[in-house]
């Protein structure tokens, strides 16, 4: 099949980011969801990625019943309810919503209102960082999706290799749930440890001290996953430390960028949702209770 059309809802620096590079490489392809608010403030400040102006095409309304091929979600987890509501006058018999989200939970929300047809579950990882209109990133990163239980294989090989065609390394993956809990470990260890330290990517290449933390938060997560059916272990730990050591030095994770931000962090789907398996599960989890206290701490503060 041809795709036609990808819109975004969300242009935050991974939306945007995403979204810039489809746009170079074929312009007519994207569209962006907004509000009529949003549109006048993009319009008059366009978006810059990397240094590069993108006025994107934004759209408040479907026209003549032309519903989108595929939807990329690129909110933060606190945003979903209304995302929902955002979604549903674009979203056609055929067309597919890929989350992009942070976390384990995006999906089966989704689920609940389009059905599990509709939805593609996805993760990326990516550097970007986002201030004011000003997105830059050092790697365009890696985007992995699939469905638990596919239902639109042609759909989801036309994506493939679009975003190849595009230059935007990808994979579709036949054990997304083991996909997405692996890019999971890195949300819930790596940017819960830099929300709280204020560190950049750096810190993981040198700070035997960090290392360690790595650890004991990472097991917590391992333990919690395998209850949950998913088979992940110290391979996945390993990894998440090869990933944070390679990427931009000075980059910093999404939760870094809402502390300095003052803005409200996704510890409710990353230590938060571990704390309430663990309790599902009858599986301690010491450590995230502490990651979850101290950020909501800081977070009264704001």
């Amino acid at each position: 099949m041809k795709i036609n059309s990808i819109y975004f809802l969300g242009l935050g620096a991974l939306g945007a980011k995403y979204a810039a590079s489809l746009v170079d490489y074929n312009a007519g392809l994207v569209k962006v969801i907004v509000n009529e608010e949003r549109k006048k403030r993009y319009e008059a400040e366009a978006v810059y990625v990397n240094g590069k102006r993108y006025d994107f095409e934004y759209v408040t309304s479907i026209e003549n019943q032309d519903y989108p091929d595929f939807i990329f979600l690129v909110v933060k987890s606190d945003h979903l309810p209304q995302a929902v509501e955002d979604l549903k006058p674009f979203v056609g018999e055929n067309t597919m919503i890929v989350s992009l989200m942070n976390g384990i939970t995006s999906e089966r929300v989704l689920a609940e209102t389009f059905g599990w047809n509709r939805v593609v579950n996805a993760v990326a990882y990516m550097d970007a960082v986002k201030q004011g209109n000003q997105v830059t990133y050092g790697s365009i990163g890696r985007i992995i999706f699939g469905q638990v239980n596919p239902s639109c294989p042609e759909q989801l090989e036309a994506l493939n290799q679009l975003l190849k065609d595009a230059d935007i390394p990808n994979q579709l993956s036949d054990d997304i749930q083991k996909a997405q809990w692996t890019k999971y470990v890195v949300n819930v260890v790596g940017n819960q440890l830099t929300y709280l330290l204020e560190f950049p990517y750096g810190q993981f290449r040198t700070n035997e001290y960090l290392d360690r933390m790595v650890d004991l938060v990472g097991n917590e997560v391992i333990a919690v996953a395998n209850a949950h059916g998913v088979l992940i272990g110290q391979p996945e730990i390993d990894q998440l430390k090869k990933t944070m050591k390679i990427v931009d030095e000075n980059g910093k994770t999404s939760m870094l960028q809402d502390r300095e931000a003052k803005r409200y962090s996704e510890v409710d789907e990353f230590s938060g949702e571990i704390i309430r398996l663990g309790k599902q599960y009858g599986i301690a989890t010491p450590y995230n209770e502490l990651i979850y206290n101290m950020v909501k701490a800081i977070e009264k503060t704001y």
